[in-house]
């Protein structure tokens, strides 16, 4: 559910994202945009979003049982610590390389990345209870 959820930001925030990267041209990405149409650009990140956070979705609620198990105990406003701990470490790392290449549209990389942490570091604990 959270997955679906995400989809729908992803490709709402993504699309915003792609608008700005055509119409800035930001040189490191240049060779993508001389090879590939922005329409074209634009329906990959639709028919991408939803399976990929489906399956994002439905291996953090997998892991967040395990965490269950294995280190209960709540902290820092989650009903387990220790998971939250490994979403918010590993979403920076994941969205480090991003935030470089990206830097043109660093704001909407930011807020996914927020977004990100904020569905499944806090609310999927909740959501799962």
């Amino acid at each position: 559910m959270l997955g679906l959820l995400m989809a729908s930001v992803f490709i709402a925030v993504g699309e915003l994202m792609l608008f700005f990267i055509v119409k800035k041209r930001p040189p490191e990405l240049r060779f993508l945009l001389d090879t590939m149409s922005p329409s074209f650009m634009a329906m990959g990140i639709v028919a991408v979003a939803f399976p990929m956070w489906g399956a994002i979705g439905a291996v953090t609620g997998v892991l967040y049982q395990i965490s269950l198990n294995e280190a209960p105990g709540g902290g820092i406003g989650s009903p387990n610590m220790v998971f939250t701990l490994a979403v918010v470490i590993v979403s920076v790392l994941m969205a480090a390389p991003f935030f470089i290449l990206l830097r043109s549209v660093l704001p909407y990389v930011v807020a996914l990345t927020l977004i990100f942490v904020g569905l499944f570091g806090w609310f999927l604990p909740y959501f799962a209870a």
